[in-house]
């Protein structure tokens, strides 16, 4: 009995083009789905690490004022031969290559020589400063990059944007006017009300003690800024309406647009603050206190 062929499909050489493009839409629709979810959880992880770097901050400043006899860690200071028994906090001996002067600096060094967060010996060799007294700046990051640094002083989550037209050498606030950041560590600014002694020899704030201030839970301390380590107690750097050169508090975790700062009260506790309009409404609608922390 003769057999008969049967007749098999042609095997298929691929995907047809309507196919190719069918599968490309549904990945791009997939990762418009996904990606700000994504964008959601990384904000998330920053946030938390940046509430527990600040809460570190709290405690070390607790523990500062317990040892010395209720003070505020000073915004900003200038030590000499009147105030440098005043309170606690080793200075540089030599002049900072990258951001300070010879007995100045800011809240974040106080702390960091204080409570021996850490040296970098390598440092010493290139840039002459093993960062004993002084909280890491540009000149450790440029060195040894942002992940190697240790400094619970800032963000974990970077700078958003850079200081407006400004020289991108300069060096950070307090000591420039500001420099090229984006892409570092976001900064955590002191309330430059707190500022006792800084440019030196100017008679500019006193060292205030937590018995004085009326409402400690209402008292800013830090904010999330992309300028430097202190930000002025007035109008302008709060102001986010007024013109992009103004406005210093950075609003770095969330979406693009409608992000949150992080501030640190008096008190101890961390809030998150969506935008406001200027320092008006944040010290009236909100009843956050920037100035006059002494008044009631």
């Amino acid at each position: 009995m003769a057999t008969r062929d049967i007749a098999r499909p042609l095997a298929r050489a691929g995907f047809t083009l309507v196919e190719l493009l069918t599968v490309i839409a549904i990945i791009i629709i997939l990762l418009g789905l996904l990606l700000p979810a994504l964008a959601g959880v990384w904000s998330s992880g920053t946030l938390t690490k940046s509430m527990t770097n600040m809460r570190q901050i709290a405690l070390w400043m607790s523990e500062y004022s317990n040892a010395n006899s209720d003070h505020i860690v000073p915004s900003r200071f200038y030590y000499d031969s009147d105030t440098s028994s005043v309170y606690a906090g080793k200075v540089r001996s030599n002049p900072n290559p990258q951001v300070g002067e010879q007995s100045s600096g800011t809240w974040a060094d106080i702390l960091h020589s204080v409570f021996e967060v850490g040296t970098y010996p390598d440092a010493e060799v290139t840039i002459a400063n093993d960062y004993r007294h002084d909280s890491p700046d540009r000149g450790l990051y440029d060195l040894i990059g942002a992940k190697a640094v240790r400094n619970p002083f800032r963000s974990a989550a970077p700078n958003s944007r850079n200081t407006p037209e400004v020289d991108p050498t300069s060096e950070p606030k307090p000591f420039g006017a500001g420099a090229a950041e984006v892409g570092y560590p976001g900064f955590f600014a002191a309330n430059d009300f707190f500022n006792s002694g800084w440019p030196a020899g100017a008679a500019v704030g006193e060292f205030f003690t937590n018995g004085q201030i009326k409402v400690p839970s209402r008292s800013m301390y830090l904010v999330d800024s992309f300028v430097g380590e202190t930000i002025a107690p007035e109008p302008e750097p709060f102001d986010t309406d007024l013109e992009a050169d103004t406005i210093e508090v950075d609003f770095r975790y969330g979406s693009s647009g409608q992000g949150v700062c992080l501030m640190l009260f008096l008190d101890g506790h961390i809030q998150q603050e969506s935008a406001w309009v200027d320092l008006a409404d944040l010290q009236g609608q909100r009843q956050i206190r920037v100035q006059d922390l002494t008044s009631r």
